[in-house]
């Protein structure tokens, strides 16, 4: 088996892996979405035993929960943005048979920059949330983790570029 043939098969496997991402960040969304809309809408109310045993450990209030529910719902819509956008790279690179070319490099960088803006704009909305709800305390998340990735996509692109480039002088 060639190197080419592992990276190929690398390549299916996280293409996969990001699928499975994907439809959890869906369901994930849905469900704190719903949750929150129950909550505000008053058809969950504070009688519910489950959610009266969820405000009372926790120690917030119901607006504090619809809070951190629109917080995590936030974050799940970036993340999974950001992993449809990843599963159409694995899905182009597989149709291209190779992870070097420039056309792959180009989208390696576009995630790069797409996710560093998500990550930033996806702490500042969630910042701005447990802010509203006095809750800042619990926002453990900055983000630096999805910057530094952002990063370090944009180098792996210049890298992949790279080999694009000796691929093309082996070809001539």
């Amino acid at each position: 088996m060639s190197n080419l043939d592992k990276i190929q098969k690398g390549m299916r496997v996280l293409q996969t892996l990001s699928k499975i991402i994907l439809i959890f960040a869906i369901v994930g969304l849905a469900m704190t979405s719903v949750g929150a809309a129950l909550l505000a809408s008053d058809v969950l109310s504070p009688e519910n035993r489950l959610l009266h045993f969820l405000l009372t450990a926790a120690e917030i209030t119901r607006g504090q929960l619809i809070g951190t529910l629109l917080a995590a719902a936030a974050s799940l819509l970036f993340g999974g943005i950001f992993t449809a956008f990843v599963y159409r790279y694995f899905t182009a690179e597989l149709k291209e048979g190779t992870p070097f070319t420039n056309a792959g490099a180009d989208r390696i960088k576009r995630l790069g920059i797409m996710q560093t803006v998500l990550a930033v704009v996806s702490a500042a909305i969630t910042d701005g949330i447990y802010e509203k709800i006095d809750l800042s305390d619990w926002n453990r998340f900055d983000g630096a983790g999805s910057v530094t990735l952002g990063i370090c996509l944009i180098l792996i692109a210049a890298v992949v570029r790279y080999g694009a480039e000796l691929e093309h002088g082996k070809q001539n």
